[in-house]
């Protein structure tokens, strides 16, 4: 049974959005999850190779002042994914909070629902995450 179906969302089958995802390093953005080659896992390797310059030049104060701009309580836990969106595919990039130093990436179709893609992410990061 996949892990969606686990945690309740048994519509949201990964294969049906052609989503794949893979868990990976944030300080050496090496995958974590053995994956099958494939031109997905290609776009997986790259995107874990950017976590360690992406998260070692973000402030965290950056985020707190933005999200207190946008209305949040200005913690930087309310930004909680970063996506990247280019014409073929959407990135998901989501950092575990149980697992420090830990993230959750995703690759899909840019013609994919961005809602139903974060959706099974944050499916996908519970189950990870043993909520």
């Amino acid at each position: 049974m996949s892990p969606l179906r686990q945690a309740g969302l048994g519509a949201l089958d990964e294969d049906q959005l052609d989503l794949v995802c893979a868990t990976a390093s944030m300080r050496t953005g090496a995958l974590l999850d053995e994956l099958r080659p494939s031109d997905d896992r290609d776009h997986l390797e790259g995107l874990a190779a950017t976590l360690p310059e992406l998260f070692a030049t973000i402030d965290p104060s950056v985020l707190e002042r933005l999200s207190h701009r946008l209305g949040g309580d200005g913690e930087a836990d309310s930004f909680s994914e970063i996506l990247l969106l280019s014409d073929k595919h959407l990135h998901l990039i989501q950092p575990l909070s149980r697992r420090p130093g830990v993230a959750l990436l995703a690759v899909c179709s840019a013609t994919c629902s961005i809602g139903l893609a974060l959706s099974a992410v944050r499916a996908r990061a519970l189950v990870l995450e043993g909520d």
